[in-house]
């Protein structure tokens, strides 16, 4: 039978291993987001798609918020799986700090399936490392997507026909 410190090192294993698992699920989601923007824009621009300009400013946004949606769901079990982590790492330092008869059985896991739930269950990440890391990723796929759909020019048009006194001049041959 394994003592404490054994049995906290490795749900600590464990823990490891859902936080690198999800971390991974969340890297492939950012790609896929900026592949589909990237792919969409691309094709509008090029006339490869027929889609009404306001169904990509408004699309675009939409699909980006729904990856954040979708990716916070990942990202609210990993902070909880922290946070689990970060109680199992105390309890091992206040046990070696404080070695005595009284501080026998102070281990009270395995609780990585209790921490995952927890984490499922939550609405919106809390502001710990993850999603703090995350979020300028988002915000700056947001501006770049309001600033592509809004600025560049409409489908078609080009920037000699949009300045004023521009006009191309015709060569005779």
């Amino acid at each position: 039978m394994m003592d404490d410190i054994e049995q906290a090192h490795h749900e600590l294993d464990r823990i490891q291993g859902i936080i690198t698992r999800h971390e991974g699920h969340m890297f492939a989601l950012r790609g896929w987001l900026l592949t589909i923007v990237g792919g969409l824009l691309a094709a509008y621009y090029t006339n490869n798609i027929q889609i009404p300009e306001y169904v990509i400013r408004l699309g675009l946004p939409s699909i980006a918020l729904l990856f954040l949606f979708v990716e916070s769901r990942h990202a609210n079990l990993v902070e909880a799986v922290v946070e689990r982590a970060t109680k199992l790492e105390k309890l091992i330092t206040i046990s070696r700090v404080t070695i005595d008869e009284a501080n026998n059985g102070w281990y009270d896991g395995p609780k990585v399936s209790q921490a995952c739930e927890d984490g499922a269950k939550r609405l919106w990440p809390r502001e710990g490392m993850t999603f703090i890391l995350y979020r300028p990723f988002y915000l700056v796929v947001i501006l770049i997507i309001l600033f592509t759909t809004f600025s560049l020019p409409q489908k078609g048009e080009t920037a000699s026909n949009k300045a004023p006194g521009m006009q191309q001049s015709k060569t005779c041959g």
